[in-house]
């Protein structure tokens, strides 16, 4: 698993720890997470194609 992703899920997992409103993070981190996935799907279809 990528450093990112785990400071990402600890950070999540104890958002009042790091002083992080919960609504809005979420929010952010949600969209975040979807366009990731987005390119990460494209890329390997992108991938499949060649």
């Amino acid at each position: 698993m990528p450093k990112e992703l785990k400071r990402l899920m600890t950070v999540m997992a104890n958002s009042r720890q790091f002083k992080v409103s919960d609504g809005r993070f979420s929010q952010v981190v949600a969209d975040t997470l979807d366009a990731k996935l987005g390119d990460d799907l494209e890329r390997l279809k992108k991938i499949r194609v060649n």
